[in-house]
């Protein structure tokens, strides 16, 4: 199920624009919560909806793919800070879009927001 892109979201630059019209951009062709829950097949009782967004109740979900096989974990760490940044969520992006290219059920858990303080 593709989610669909505007004209105005793939001629917007980000470059240009002032962050809080990137985000306006963004909001106005963000899948709704029951386009994600169909996209990740996820059950109505695994989805906790909050406003425009959701939570899930992952051990919902670990319980009932229990007997399926383990995937791949793929951990992205580094220790030589520079001052923009080490490029884990770029790699880590990267990484997702890459595999999802290639037909690959891919996910990205961020350990902390951009600019969360330690």
């Amino acid at each position: 199920m593709p989610f669909n892109i505007t004209k105005k979201y793939n001629e917007a630059d980000p470059r240009k624009l002032p962050d809080w019209q990137v985000a306006e951009i963004a909001e106005e062709t963000m899948p709704t919560v029951d386009e994600w829950q169909d996209k990740l097949g996820l059950k109505k009782d695994e989805v906790i909806p909050m406003g425009k967004l959701c939570r899930l109740d992952f051990m919902k979900v670990i319980d009932r793919l229990k007997d399926r096989p383990d995937g791949k974990y793929i951990e992205v760490t580094a220790i030589t800070p520079t001052p923009l940044g080490e490029g884990k969520t770029t790699t880590s992006m990267g990484l997702m879009e890459g595999l999802g290219k290639r037909g690959k059920n891919a996910g990205v858990v961020s350990g902390s927001p951009q600019g969360a303080q330690p």
